[in-house]
Formats: C-alpha cells, structure tokens, sequence
C-alpha cells in the first residue's frame, strides 16, 4: 500500500520538478528571443515563470527531504555513539516536524484566506490562491517525508535525516 503511495509521489514530483524547470526554462528563453531579435515579448512569461519555480522549488525541497539531499551539519554529532546520534536525529526530526507541521497549517489557513479574497492574478488573470497552492502541497509533502525518515530513525534502519558520503562511510566502519 504504502510502495504505490511512494510510488505515485515519486512520480509526481520528479514530473513536477522535470516539467516545471523545463516550462520555465522555455518560456524565459523564448521571452528573451522574443525581446532581443523582435522587440517583442509575451508579457505574462514572467509571471507564469515566477509561479512555476515556487513550485518547482516547494516540492523540490519535499524531494530533497526523501533522497536526503539537504545539507546536515553533523562533525560533533559523528562523535557521539551510535545510540546518542539516533536520539538525536529523532530530536532533530521532532523540530522539523513541529515547525514544518505549524507553518503547514499557517499555510492552509493563508491559502484559504487568499481564495476567499477571490483575487486574479495581474498578466495571467488565474484565481491567485492557485499558485499559493504550492506552499501547503509543498509543505504537506515535506510533512509526509519528515514522517517517513523519522520513522525510519525511530526503527534503526537510518540514522541520519539526511545522507552524506561521510556519514555512509562511518557507518559502514563502525558495522
């Protein structure tokens, strides 16, 4: 159940992330030809451009909490027996859990408020609470992958929220 669940999540934000960078990348650069060779330009490129990376950017940092990919500064904790670095990556995880949780919320609650507002965006003219939509999904996905790893930690089958070279080749040693 929870393979598929992964499995589609997975799909989704490497789709997102794919897509998104190369509809952005596009566009900035068609805007640019446009301008320099034609004196021209598709005025709502930037807007679409801007909302496009918060996107790309939200949910690329949910992704970069399930590969590990966000930098740990972990030198005194490495120092630490095995058992004491694993509470504290559980204590670290309960932070970011309770900090991404209530910033998740706050989001849900600024999301509503902007679609309650019922505001158009100035060059695209789409309902603004759309693209506001990718801070609680962005958030929530973070959410879904902290709950992921610290689960992982509180098992023993990780010790670390995040993966580096370094620490694999401790833990490999001390194995």
């Amino acid at each position: 159940m929870f393979d598929k669940i992964n499995t589609i999540i997975d799909i989704f934000e490497k789709a997102v992330i794919t897509i998104g960078m190369a509809a952005g990348t596009l566009l900035l650069f068609t805007n640019v030809v446009l301008r320099y060779l034609f004196d021209s330009g598709i005025t709502w490129v930037l807007e679409a451009v801007q909302y496009i990376f918060a996107w790309v950017v939200l949910i690329g940092a949910a992704h970069g909490v399930k590969a590990g990919i966000h930098l740990g500064i972990d030198i005194l904790v490495e120092k630490f027996s095995r058992e004491t670095q694993r509470k504290i990556s559980l204590l670290a995880a309960a932070l970011s859990l309770l900090f991404v949780g209530t910033v998740f919320v706050l989001s849900i609650q600024y999301t509503m408020k902007v679609y309650s507002w019922g505001d158009l965006s100035l060059d695209l003219q789409i309902p603004q609470w759309i693209p506001y939509l990718a801070i609680p999904i962005g958030l929530f996905l973070i959410l879904y992958h902290l709950v992921r790893v610290t689960w992982m930690i509180w098992k023993g089958d990780i010790l670390h929220i995040h993966a580096s070279e370094a620490s694999k080749a401790l833990e490999e040693l001390q194995r």
